[in-house]
């Protein structure tokens, strides 16, 4: 009878052994080799904001602007117009942004228009979530401007503030309020809605 006793009593003790329980879980484990318990992201869950604005980070933009609102326009006829706004900014912080932009259009109609812009702007980075951002900057720029044969210089400042929808990483489209005011060659203020694409490396 003591015999059974010490028998049942080590036969308790092997089971409540923490060897016994770490080779159930072994044996839990062995049995769904397949399950993970890991929490790290999946490659492509990343989302398509979250690096944008990061410290030393380059942006490539092309922008349509109030008073030349596509790329290329048809006006009939032989009539037609080119406007290109691109601009390039680079990130100095997580947040604020220093760039250039240049700007160049033309019209046939008539004798002929060209206008040149050449400027510099600074801009504030605000991520609201995984797909949507604001980017407002504000600078100054000089364009040079020639209607049939008569031409004229002016400086303005410039402000654009695009809400930012990000497509995929590394490529967004946005618009938002813009706002010219001259500061020489001319008086008066333009604005308007403007449109941008553009990618960031």
């Amino acid at each position: 009878m003591k015999s059974i006793h010490a028998s049942s009593l080590l036969l308790a003790l092997l089971l409540a052994s923490p060897l016994t329980g770490s080779a159930r879980a072994q044996d839990t484990d062995d049995s769904a080799p397949f399950a993970s318990n890991r929490t790290s992201p999946a490659p492509f869950a990343v989302a398509p904001a979250s690096g944008f604005g990061a410290i030393g980070q380059w942006v490539l933009t092309m922008r349509t602007t109030a008073d030349g609102g596509f790329f290329y326009l048809h006006k009939g006829g032989d009539s037609w117009e080119l406007n290109l706004h691109p601009a390039i900014d680079y990130f100095i912080n997580g947040r604020f942004s220093v760039g250039g932009t240049v700007g160049i259009a033309y019209s046939n109609a008539g004798a002929g228009s060209t206008r040149l812009d050449i400027g510099a702007r600074a801009g504030f980075n605000l991520n609201i979530n995984d797909h949507i951002g604001w980017w407002p900057a504000l600078g100054v720029s000089a364009h040079h401007e020639n209607i049939e044969h008569n031409s004229s210089t002016s400086t303005a400042m410039n402000m654009f503030a695009p809400f930012l929808y990000h497509l995929v990483p590394h490529l967004f489209v946005g618009a938002g309020p813009s706002l010219t005011f001259l500061l020489s060659g001319g008086d008066g203020t333009s604005y308007g809605l403007d449109f941008v694409i553009g990618g960031w490396l």
